[in-house]
C-alpha cells in the first residue's frame, strides 16, 4: 500500500537531526529563567549593596550567548525542514502527476477533474506543511512543556502541581477540538473540489457562456458555491479559533495561582517570599503558553494535513479500472494483413444499459475505414475503447491478432496518430509542436507531414517557416489552419494507425479532399470520424453506427443501394445542391 508519507524516505535523516537542533534551541530556553532568577535574586543585591554588577553582567552575557547559539539552532533546523518539506513534496507531487497522466479516461471520471486538480495542489502543499512543522515544532512544544514542568517542580512543588494540572486540561480540549474540526475539514474540501470544477469548466466554456448571455446564471451558481464553502469554512475555522483563548485563559489562571503562592505563606512552599522564584516561574508559564499556542497552530495544520493525507492515500492506492498487464509487442504486419479487429463488443457504464451493443468492426493494414452516425452514436467511444481508455464488458479486441488486453498499453498507443476535432497546441512553435508527436522526427520529416496535410501551403509563406512562433492554444492561427498543423502531427505520430475523429470539420471540402488524397497514395492506414459523407466517401469500408449498435456496413455506393440511415444522411448533406 502506497502513503503520502512514503515520500519522506530519503530525508528521514533531515527528520531525526532537524528536532535535535530543537532540542539544543529549547535546552538554551530552558537555562535562562534561572538566570534571570539568579540576576533578581543575587545580582541585584550584589548592585545595591557592594555596588558590585558583575554578577548582571556575566549572567547577562551568558543569556546572550544562549540566544545566539539557540538562533543559531534555529537555522539550522529551519533550513533542513525547508529541504525535507519541499523535497518530500516535489517527489510526491511528481508521484500523483505520474498516476494521473497514467489514468484512463473512467479513471478520470471517477475521481473528477476538479478532485484531482486539488490533490496535486492543495493537498500536497498540507502535506508538506505537516512534514516542515514535525521538523520545526513537533518536538519542540512538548519538550518545552516537559521541561517547563520540570523546572517549576525543582522550584517548588506547589508551583509544579499547577503546572502539571494545565497541560491534561489543554490536550483534552486540543483533542476534542480536533475531532470535530476534522470531520469539518473534510467539508471544506468537498467544497473546495466543486469550486475548482466549476472555475476550470467555466473558463473552458467561456465562449458558450458569452454567446447565450448566461454570465448571470453562472455569476449566480458560482457565488451559491463560494457561500457553501464560507459556511463549511467558517465553521471549521471558529472551532480551530477556540483554542487561543481557551489556551490563554487556562496559562493564565496558573499565573495567578503562581502569584497565590508568592503572596501568602504556605507551610511547605519555598517561594513565598522569593521574587527571583516568581520571575522564573511565570517565565516558564509564558514559555509553556507559547508553545501551546504553537501546538494549537500545529493542530490546524495537522488537521488539514491529516485530511488531505486520507485523500492522497486514497488516490494512491486507487486500482485503475484498465491496467496494462500486457507484455506482448508486435513491431510489423504485412499490408492487407488484419490490424484491428472487433468480436462482439460492449460497453457499459455502472452496470446500466449498454453504450457500444455487440460492436463487429474490422480494419487491414492500408485501409481507409470511415465511422459515421449522429451525436452519441458511440464512434468516439469505440475510438476510445481501442486506444485503451474504456474498458469493454463483453467480446474481445484483437491488435494484430493479439488479445488488447495481453497487449503492452503504451506499445499500443505509440503505433496510433490521433486527431481530434479540437486542435490543442502549446506554447512555443510549430516545429516543437509537431515533435510532441515523434520526438526524434528530422526536419524534412515535419515538411513532409506538413505537406501531406496541406499545412506547408501556408507555413512556408513565414520567413521562419516550421520555426515560426506557436502562442499559447495557438491562438494565432485559423481554426482551419491548426486542424491541418494537427493532421500534420497525427500523421507524423502514425506508425501503424491514423485517426481523424471529426479532425475535418474545419477544412473546405477541396482541401479536406486533396487531404484524403494524400493519405491514401501514402498508403496509411487510416480512421476517419466524420460527420459528412463528403470526408469518408472514398473509404474501403464505411461503418454506420446509431445507438451504440453498427447498423451498416459498406462502400458509398453498396450503403446507397441498401442502407436507409445512409441513404437519409446523405439525402439531408446534399439535398440543397
Amino acid at each position: 500500500m502506497d502513503k503520502a508519507f512514503y515520500s519522506t524516505k530519503k530525508y528521514i535523516p533531515y527528520l531525526i537531526i532537524g528536532p535535535l537542533f530543537k532540542v539544543i534551541e529549547v535546552i538554551f530556553e530552558l537555562f535562562t529563567p534561572f538566570l534571570m532568577k539568579y540576576i533578581v535574586d543575587v545580582g541585584y543585591s550584589y548592585a545595591f549593596e557592594y555596588n558590585d554588577y558583575s554578577k548582571i553582567i556575566y549572567p547577562g552575557l551568558i543569556m546572550i550567548a544562549f540566544a545566539i547559539f539557540g538562533f543559531c539552532s534555529t537555522l539550522v533546523c529551519q533550513k533542513l525542514a525547508s529541504i525535507a518539506s519541499q523535497g518530500s513534496g516535489t517527489e510526491l507531487r511528481n508521484k500523483i502527476y505520474k498516476k494521473i497522466i497514467n489514468l484512463s479516461s473512467v479513471d478520470i471520471d471517477h475521481f473528477g477533474k476538479g478532485n484531482l486538480v486539488n490533490i496535486l495542489t492543495n493537498d500536497v502543499n498540507r502535506i508538506q506543511s505537516v512534514v516542515a512543522m514535525l521538523i520545526r515544532l513537533v518536538i519542540r512544544a512538548p519538550i518545552l512543556v516537559v521541561g517547563s514542568v520540570i523546572c517549576a517542580f525543582l522550584i517548588d512543588v506547589y508551583a509544579g502541581i499547577i503546572f502539571v494540572s494545565i497541560v491534561p486540561i489543554v490536550m483534552f480540549i486540543y483533542f476534542l477540538i480536533l475531532k470535530i474540526s476534522g470531520k469539518q475539514y473534510k467539508k471544506v474540501q468537498m467544497q473546495n473540489d466543486k469550486i475548482v470544477e466549476k472555475t476550470n469548466d467555466d473558463i473552458n466554456g467561456i465562449r458558450a457562456i458569452k454567446s447565450f448571455n448566461n454570465e448571470e446564471k453562472e455569476i449566480i451558481e458560482y457565488e451559491n458555491l463560494t457561500k457553501s464553502f464560507y459556511k463549511e469554512s467558517k465553521k471549521a475555522i471558529l472551532t480551530n479559533e477556540l483554542i487561543n483563548p481557551l489556551t490563554i485563559f487556562i496559562v493564565n489562571v496558573a499565573i495567578l495561582g503562581v502569584i497565590y503562592l508568592s503572596t501568602f505563606t504556605f507551610k511547605n512552599s519555598s517561594i513565598s517570599y522569593d521574587k527571583g522564584d516568581v520571575v522564573a516561574l511565570i517565565s516558564y508559564l509564558n514559555s509553556i503558553l507559547l508553545a501551546l499556542i504553537a501546538l494549537c497552530n500545529l493542530i490546524l495544520v495537522f488537521t488539514k494535513g491529516f485530511s488531505s493525507n486520507a485523500r492522497i492515500n486514497e488516490f494512491l492506492n486507487y486500482k485503475e479500472v484498465i491496467e496494462d498487464n500486457g507484455k506482448i509487442v508486435k513491431e510489423s504486419i504485412n499490408e492487407g494483413e488484419n490490424l484491428i479487429k472487433f468480436n462482439d463488443v460492449s460497453l457499459s457504464f455502472n452496470n446500466e444499459n449498454n453504450v457500444l451493443n455487440h460492436i463487429d468492426f474490422e480494419i487491414n493494414k492500408g485501409e481507409i475505414i470511415g465511422l459515421i452516425g449522429g451525436t452519441g452514436s458511440g464512434k468516439s467511444l469505440l475510438i476510445k475503447v481501442l486506444e485503451r481508455f474504456y474498458e469493454f464488458n463483453e467480446g474481445e479486441v484483437l491488435y494484430k491478432g493479439i488479445n488488447i488486453k495481453n497487449y503492452d498499453i503504451k506499445a499500443l498507443r505509440e503505433d496510433i496518430g490521433f486527431v481530434s476535432q479540437k486542435a490543442q497546441f502549446l506554447k512555443g512553435t510549430i516545429k516543437s509542436n509537431m515533435l510532441i508527436g515523434k520526438s526524434d522526427a528530422t526536419d524534412k520529416e515535419i515538411i513532409e507531414a506538413l505537406k501531406l496535410a496541406k499545412a506547408y501551403d501556408f507555413v512556408k509563406e513565414y520567413e521562419d517557416t516550421i520555426n515560426h512562433e506557436v502562442l499559447e492554444g495557438g491562438k494565432n492561427f485559423s481554426g482551419g489552419q491548426k486542424q491541418r498543423l494537427s493532421i500534420a502531427r497525427g500523421i507524423l505520430s502514425a506508425k501503424e494507425l491514423l485517426i481523424l475523429d471529426d479532425s475535418t470539420s474545419a477544412l473546405d471540402y477541396l482541401t479536406d479532399k486533396e487531404v484524403r488524397k494524400n493519405l491514401k497514395k501514402k498508403k496509411i492506414t487510416t480512421i476517419i470520424i466524420s460527420q459528412r459523407c463528403s470526408s469518408i466517401m472514398d473509404a474501403t469500408r464505411i461503418y454506420i453506427l446509431e445507438h451504440g449498435e453498427v447498423v451498416g456496413v459498406g462502400t458509398h455506393k453498396q450503403l446507397l443501394k441498401k442502407n436507409e440511415v445512409y441513404q437519409e444522411i446523405y439525402a439531408s448533406q446534399t439535398r440543397s445542391k
